[in-house]
């Protein structure tokens, strides 16, 4: 069961209520950057996947490869902007980056999902996971460019050299024709699950056409897009938010169409819109939804953690997730702006040393006391790519990045306004 507070309760720290529109978004990414400055370990740079948001931090030895991930990117932020003195942030870039390599358990070049944060061994009977270490490999190619640093980039040329990509796409041969990756692999065997229909996993296809030369040409279109229309708002898949947010958080996807048609902002931006507008509707009474109170995203709720979202997939227990309304920014500035400037209103008790908890449930006079490591990395790179497109920047200014917008057939398109472009284009 994950610990709970009271919303009533009071936090050690006074929330600064007076902050607004970008000081309070500026006031996020800074204290995200703290988050995985303080919750990394000093010897290994590995990062704890969640951390105490106010009062005392307990025992917590459990990093994860996706939370060390996002840290590499919050370093290459934090020398950015000036929270982080530049050499020491490229330090511990170099210190997780080695230890990655040498301490951190995993099979072919892909990473156990959590491991002790001292030692690297695998904990909790977890999976060697795609998705998860392909955050790592993303905020890898944040920090390399970031940095700009001829060791760093030396250490990154190794994690990509170490990875096996056709074993994790073919099930170390025994699906040889697959076009998807398997979801993960425990010493038993590979998991009955693969990335086959759109989601969060768009960047795994991405970093794989980039750094896999034989990456089969059919995978991208090929994967299932179920088309979702709420009201007349038309986005894919449904869900939790952060499906539509993760990849661009890394990956600058604006005013671009693949070959199928599909603008992947835009459905971005439809995502935001629906789920805001179903949170309006409030078909189930909740207390709190408002026009400035949404977000459904994955998050702790009473009693466990789920996956909140809607509309399409529906899962809602009148659980909120501040930092996913948060980190639609890039899509929705202003909306996401008033959203955080109405938690911090109507629940500052929600703020904490690392900015807002990861879940909220008004219904139950409810609030998770704690933050998790790759809600507030997402909420921190669109942050700073709503600001000024930084990590784009980075990203985008990798070689690897080019050859994989090629070979998907990534192309940017002149539409004119990019707020009435359609989902998709048809012939």
């Amino acid at each position: 069961m994950i610990p709970s507070l009271l919303l009533a309760g009071h936090l050690a720290m006074a929330a600064p209520q007076s902050l607004t529109g970008q000081a309070l978004l500026d006031d996020l990414s800074k204290k995200s950057v703290q988050y995985f400055w303080d919750q990394s370990h000093p010897k290994t740079g590995f990062t704890r996947d969640r951390a105490a948001n106010e009062g005392t931090q307990g025992p917590n030895n459990v990093s994860s490869i996706a939370a060390t991930g996002y840290a590499l990117s919050a370093y290459a932020i934090g020398a950015q902007r000036g929270w982080l003195n530049r050499d020491e942030a490229r330090k511990r870039v170099i210190t997780t980056i080695t230890s990655v390599l040498n301490l951190h358990s995993g099979k072919n070049g892909w990473y156990y999902h959590f491991v002790d944060w001292q030692t690297g061994q695998r904990v909790w009977n977890c999976e060697v996971s795609s998705i998860d270490s392909a955050i790592f490999f993303a905020g890898l190619t944040v920090a390399e460019r970031g940095f700009n640093d001829p060791k760093i980039s030396k250490l990154a040329e190794q994690v990509f050299s170490r990875v096996n990509w056709n074993w994790m796409l073919t099930d170390g041969g025994a699906q040889p024709n697959s076009l998807y990756f398997n979801h993960g692999w425990k010493p038993e065997g590979f998991l009955n699950y693969r990335w086959s229909g759109f989601c969060e996993m768009l960047f795994l296809y991405i970093l794989a056409y980039g750094h896999h030369p034989t990456m089969p040409q059919g995978s991208w279109n090929a994967f299932a897009r179920p088309l979702v229309t709420y009201n007349t708002t038309e986005l894919l898949a449904g869900g939790p938010l952060f499906m539509h947010q993760m990849t661009q958080g890394f990956y600058d996807l604006k005013e671009y169409r693949d070959e199928l048609g599909y603008d992947y902002f835009v459905e971005g931006r439809n995502a935001t819109l629906a789920n805001r507008q179903y949170c309006l509707n409030n078909p189930l009474g909740f207390t709190g939804y408002g026009s400035n109170i949404w977000g459904l995203s994955a998050c702790d709720i009473p009693g466990g953690y789920g996956a909140q979202g809607a509309p399409g997939w529906i899962s809602d227990n009148g659980t909120l997730a501040p930092a996913a309304a948060v980190a639609s920014v890039i899509y929705t500035r202003t909306l996401s702006i008033r959203a955080a400037e109405a938690y911090l209103q109507n629940y500052p008790a929600s703020y904490g040393r690392y900015g807002f908890t990861t879940g909220l449930n008004p219904s139950q006079n409810w609030r998770s006391p704690d933050v998790i490591g790759i809600d507030l990395g997402q909420m921190m790179l669109n942050i700073e790519n709503a600001r000024d497109g930084i990590v784009y920047k980075w990203t985008m200014g990798n070689p690897k990045t080019r050859t994989a917008y090629d070979k998907i057939k990534l192309r940017r398109t002149a539409e004119g306004v990019w707020e009435t472009r359609p989902l998709r284009l048809t012939n």
